[in-house]
C-alpha cells in the first residue's frame, strides 16, 4: 500500500491525466482558474472542476458576466453553475472531484494487493528486472509507480467517455 503522500501524488496525477481543470471564486469574489485541479483544499474559496478548456470558457463568460454587477461569492457561484448548464458544460465540486480521484487511487491500491495476494507480481517483477537490464539505474518504487500512473491513466480514460 502506498503512503499517504504517494497516494496524495497519485489523486494528483489521476485529475492531470483526467485533463480536470479548477475554477475558484474567492472570498473577495474574485475569479480564477487552473489548468490543473489539485487534490488539496483551498481555504476560502468555492472550488468547481470541469474538463480542461471548459475552465477558460466559463472563467472567461463569468468574468465578463461580473464586471456588470455586485455579487457575493456563492451569487457567482450560483452563476458560474447556471452558465455551466447553459453552455452544456459538466460542472463538479471541487471536493466531488477529489472523491473520485482517491478513488481512483484506492482501485489501483487494490487492484496491485490483489496481485499481490495471488501471486500475480511474478510478471511484473520479471518485467522489472527486464527493464532494470537495460537501465540498472531505475529503482523498483519507480517502476512501481510509473505501472500505477499507467492505470489511473487507464481510468482516467474510461472516465472520460
Amino acid at each position: 500500500m502506498a503512503g499517504k503522500r504517494d497516494q496524495h501524488d497519485l489523486a494528483e496525477y489521476f485529475l492531470r491525466a483526467a485533463g480536470v481543470a479548477a475554477i475558484w471564486i474567492d472570498d473577495g469574489g474574485h475569479i480564477g482558474a487552473a489548468d490543473v485541479a489539485s487534490i488539496d483544499e483551498q481555504p476560502g474559496r468555492i472550488v468547481y472542476c470541469c474538463l480542461r478548456g471548459d475552465h477558460f470558457r466559463l472563467s472567461y463568460h463569468l468574468y465578463e458576466w461580473k464586471q456588470s454587477v455586485q455579487a457575493s461569492r456563492e451569487a457567482i457561484a450560483r452563476k458560474l453553475e447556471e452558465m455551466a448548464a447553459g453552455l452544456l458544460i459538466g460542472l463538479t465540486k471541487h471536493v466531488t472531484a477529489v472523491e473520485r480521484a482517491r478513488a481512483a487511487v484506492a482501485a489501483v491500491e487494490g487492484a496491485f494487493e490483489t496481485m499481490a495476494q495471488r501471486g500475480e507480481m511474478r510478471e511484473m517483477n520479471a518485467a522489472f528486472k527486464a527493464t532494470r537490464a537495460v537501465e540498472p539505474a531505475i529503482r523498483y518504487s519507480d517502476f512501481i509507480a510509473a505501472k500505477k500512473a499507467a492505470m489511473l491513466e487507464d481510468l482516467a480514460r474510461e472516465a472520460c467517455r
